[in-house]
């Protein structure tokens, strides 16, 4: 019998066109079913591409800075084994989890009072919950149903109970952070997502290190691919032993590709998939 091969799949901007602007309407409470199919699952060509691909014997993970609960419409709806999420800090295969990172928000104090400081506000995620931090009251309160916090101080007293793990604000956010960006970057991960908004992490956490965690705990495979389009997918890219590079990537992340792909917007994972199976050449960097 032979054995499976394995690909990793970053969501937005690889697996789904995301907008920011869609992607926040499509996440309130009274948003109808066709926004939400409409942005958090793939086009019907890149679904069947995906289940030809696993019911080829072969395996298919997502690969996400989202947390968990962010997850469930995609794993619902197609055969992914399992999922990294929150960036590399919590690692489940199928019912099993194999990272679940908790206890670390005291990690994350120092980029909270930044963004105190600055007036930045900021989205927190973790594994069991999330928090939009609201720094003053001239941010506007997205449409979102995801809990708003205020206090800063109150944000550090229920960050371990949420069991916060990472941060993400929207480009617009950025500037004011001039400032301790020098610092940020010395504590944490930070990348842009090419989605409008950039994502902060401890750095002992990758997608990259959390597929190393996935392929010791799956066994045996054959050829590891990796699907991605922004900073925070070069681990995993780095990871993979064919690295996929979408062509709506910057050029800079182009460079960690062995093969460019379609733009997401032209079915990109699908015409690779299936390129993979039919035993077809891909598009290679010169």
């Amino acid at each position: 019998m032979s054995l499976p091969k394995v690909a990793f799949f970053d969501i937005d901007g690889t697996l789904i066109d995301s907008n920011p602007e869609i992607y926040a309407q499509a996440q309130a409470p009274d948003a109808p079913k066709e926004l939400v199919e409409s942005v958090f699952l793939p086009t019907p060509a890149v679904q069947r591409a995906l289940r030809r691909f696993v019911e080829a014997g072969n395996l298919a993970f997502l690969c996400s800075g989202r947390p968990p609960e962010g997850l469930s419409m995609l794993l619902d709806a197609l055969p992914f084994a399992g999922y990294i999420a929150l960036a590399g800090s919590y690692v489940q295969l199928g019912d099993t989890p194999l990272l679940a990172s908790e206890g670390l928000f005291e990690r994350l104090v120092p980029a909270l009072e930044a963004f105190e400081a600055c007036d930045v506000a900021a989205l927190f995620e973790g594994p069991r919950g999330s928090a939009v931090y609201l720094p003053s009251p001239h941010h506007e309160l997205p449409a979102m149903n995801i809990e708003v916090i205020e206090d800063a101080q109150e944000l550090k007293e229920r960050g371990d109970q949420l069991t916060l793990v990472k941060a993400f604000w929207m480009a617009e956010e950025d500037k004011r952070l001039g400032p301790v960006r020098d610092e940020l970057n010395r504590l944490y991960r930070i990348s842009d997502l090419g989605v409008g908004g950039s994502e902060l992490t401890l750095p002992e956490f990758s997608k990259g290190s959390a597929i190393k965690v996935m392929l010791d705990a799956i066994g045996p495979h054959e050829t590891v691919y990796g699907f991605g389009d922004s900073e925070n997918d070069i681990s995993m890219l780095e990871a993979a032993e064919v690295a996929v590079v979408m062509d709506n990537a910057t050029d800079a992340i182009k460079a960690y590709g062995d093969v460019i792909a379609p733009g997401v917007s032209q079915d990109g994972v699908a015409q690779v998939l299936d390129a993979i199976m039919q035993g077809n050449k891909m598009p290679h960097l010169d």
